[in-house]
């Protein structure tokens, strides 16, 4: 068994290490942070959620269809560019990713920004709070 008193200070580093990290992480970073951490108390498990932002406007969201009456023109016809919207495309359904829904958002409320203009945070999966890579069609949607 290990000396209580060699555990302590190494588990008290890690603890500042970690806090000194969050600190350090950007608004967007530590909004999706919270609320992946929120989705995984009440044991919900999206493939992945994302904050989006720009300037004041903030939001966080997850992959999910999104209502395809209610987004942005300059989103849609973006999307449109990749291919039909609802339609599978290098490997995902396009509009159906966290990126899509969080930006679409944001893009609503700020009707000037264009796709490209949208910050985003790293994508996280909420079951294993592992950050994951955008897919493709987001790299093309938002040039990221």
């Amino acid at each position: 068994m290990k000396d209580p008193v060699q555990v302590v200070p190494g588990f008290l580093f890690n603890l500042v290490e970690k806090w000194l990290m969050y600190r350090k992480s950007s608004v967007l970073e530590r909004r999706a942070h919270q609320f992946a951490l929120g989705l995984q108390t009440r044991k919900l498990y999206p493939a992945a959620i994302i904050c989006a932002g720009k300037s004041y406007y903030k939001k966080v969201d997850r992959s999910k269809p999104f209502d395809s009456q209610c987004i942005s023109n300059k989103l849609r016809l973006r999307l449109l560019t990749i291919g039909d919207i609802h339609s599978k495309q290098n490997g995902n359904l396009i509009g159906y990713c966290a990126e899509v829904n969080a930006a679409n958002h944001v893009m609503l409320k700020l009707k000037h920004l264009n796709p490209e203009e949208v910050n985003f945070s790293s994508a996280i999966r909420p079951r294993t709070m592992q950050k994951m890579p955008p897919c493709k069609n987001c790299k093309l949607t938002f040039n990221i």
